[in-house]
This record gives C-alpha cells, structure tokens and sequence, in this order.
C-alpha cells in the first residue's frame, strides 16, 4: 500500500473511531444555552408521578421543623397539573396547594392554596408567586416552575465538573420586555445554572433575589433512574443574606411511582377541600 493511501486508511479510521466513540461532544458543540435548557424541560418525567416527600427546614439557629407531604402530578401533553397534600404535622395538616403549568406562553400557570383552618380555597396572585411556599426557601414560582422563553441565556463555561460529572454552566437573565413580570412572579434578578451533560439534569443553581438582596443557592443530590426515568431524591435551597446562611429547606423524596393511573377529577378544588 502506497504511504498516501496508507495515511488517508488511517485518518478514515480515527474519523470513525471518534464518530462511535464521542457523538456528544460534537452534538454539545452545536447546542445554544437555550437549547440545552429548553432539553432540560422537556426531559422525560413520566406521564404522571406520585410521590412522598419530607419538607425539613432550617432556621440560622439550626432548629428544624419537619413536614410530610404527598404529590401528585400528571402531564396533559402541553400542560401540566400537580397536587400537594400536608399530611404533617398537626398545624399544616390537609394544606393542600394545586398548579396548572400551561405551556403556551401567552397563558399565565394558574395555582391556589387550601387553609383548613379558613376552609377556604384562595387563588395565589401572579404578585404572591415570589413569597415564601409554606414557609420554605422554595417559592411558588420555584414548586411551579418558570416559562424558559421568557428569559435570556448564555453560556458562563462550556465545561466544569460538579462532583465528577461534566455540566454546563448556563446563565439566566429576564427578558428587558419581560423584565418586570418575572421580578413579579420569581422575585429574581438572574439565575446560574449548572446542568448536566449526561442527562440534562438541573444540579446546582445560584438566584439573586432582588427584595432584601438576598441569594439562594439550589443543590440536586441523589440522582439515580427510576423506571429509566432520571429522578433526584433531594433537593436543598439555601437563603444567604450578606454571605450567612439564613434559612434553608430540604426536600426528601421517597416512593416515587411513575405512569401509574391517575383520574383526571382528581385536579379540582373541591378535591383540595376534601382532603387526600
């Protein structure tokens, strides 16, 4: 064989090699932020998903109050619809809170909250989103998650490793025509992200919260597949003011069941009032 034709085997051979070998890496090269966002949201999560979760949250003194909660979700294609009951302990009993995400983004996510001790159902306000969901780190707007067209994004590194796993670190800002509506609903100024490249799993988070200049501090732990479904079992929000921990909440979840037969009168009011 002639050296030249010797040469152009070998070059055949690595270009192959490394077509077989690492596909991500060229398809990583060629996705925007946005994309690689837009893949995060729509990661398979089942078609419903039932859930136990402990709430534990800490104050700065380092005192905890715990809090067990049962979740129902059921994905309608485009839309989405999830149901909380507090099963403990005595003071938030048979809480319940509902979400309808919508994605049409023309369309604002409707949710609302039932306090036994009123009996009374109320709507949660778009201007309510940002507070405080039962008195956690976590803010409606975070339980119900925000609509990813309505921010810009950009890359901040295009490779760091978190705990051995390679992420992209993606950088959010509110779009300047959208700016005021999601300091409204979100209370955020911009937001960090750290996603993985494997799955297109959210692990890590920093947002800058614009009342009392605060930052809060996302962390995804306990990542393992469930019914081949990517599932994180922990999640840990951490409010800092001025660099100290202030407060933060974890939330434990067990008994995760995915596709299992969810009906669709479960998602009303009246079932809030009910109870579980």
């Amino acid at each position: 064989m002639k050296t030249k034709q010797y040469i152009q085997l070998i070059l055949t051979i690595i270009l192959l090699m490394l077509s077989i070998l690492t596909p991500q890496v060229f398809a990583e090269k060629s996705l925007t932020p946005l994309q690689i966002v837009e893949k995060m949201d729509d990661r398979n999560n089942g078609e419903t998903r039932i859930s136990d979760i402990t709430m534990i949250l800490i104050n700065r003194n380092k005192q905890q109050r715990i809090r067990k909660i049962k979740s129902i979700s059921k994905d309608y294609g485009n839309d989405t619809k999830n149901l909380i009951f507090f099963l403990s302990p005595a003071d938030v009993k048979n809480t319940a809170y509902m979400s309808f995400s919508y994605d049409d983004s023309n369309k604002e996510d409707d949710s609302w909250l039932y306090l036994p001790a009123l009996k009374k159902v109320k709507r949660i306000a778009s201007s309510d989103k940002a507070g405080s969901f039962m008195g956690s780190d976590f803010s409606y707007s975070d339980i119900n998650g925000t609509k990813i067209e309505d921010w810009d994004y950009q890359f901040i590194k295009t490779s760091q490793l978190v705990n051995n796993v390679d992420t992209w670190v993606i950088g959010g800002t509110p779009k300047q025509e959208k700016k005021e509506k999601i300091l409204n609903e979100t209370g955020y100024l911009k937001s960090l992200m750290w996603i993985r490249k494997d799955n297109f799993m959210l692990i890590k988070a920093k947002y800058w919260v614009k009342k009392g200049r605060k930052i809060k501090y996302l962390k995804v732990e306990d990542i393992k597949q469930t019914d081949k479904i990517w599932t994180a079992y922990k999640m840990t929000m951490i409010t800092t003011i001025k660099g100290k921990i202030d407060h933060s909440s974890i939330l434990d979840f067990s008994n995760v069941q995915y596709n299992k037969k969810i009906n669709n009168d479960i998602f009303t009011t009246r079932n809030m009032e009910r109870g579980l």
